[in-house]
């Protein structure tokens, strides 16, 4: 295996994870939002919007890393089952 296309797999890998955690991410602080404003509650979840906040930067790494090793003339693949179709 190529060292380019290995960086391809690796790459491709690495965006799809990314955008996963961001969009699980995503839904975690959507019903955090919910439950604090319930109740107003939003000092007991205080640690909790740290550990989010932290999840953020490292959903932004990992895409950052991916696009960053991608070799430059290519763009990642999709397969049908990752294509939306």
């Amino acid at each position: 295996m190529s060292i380019t296309r290995l960086r391809e797999r690796v790459s491709a890998r690495l965006l799809r994870t990314g955008t996963e955690l961001a969009i699980d991410q995503r839904e975690l602080e959507e019903r955090m939002a919910a439950a604090a404003g319930a109740d107003g509650r939003s000092a007991a979840y205080s640690s909790a919007y740290g550990a989010v906040a932290m999840a953020r930067w490292v959903d932004s790494a990992v895409l950052w890393l991916g696009w960053r090793i991608l070799p430059r003339t290519t763009m990642p693949r999709t397969t049908p089952e990752y294509s939306g179709q």
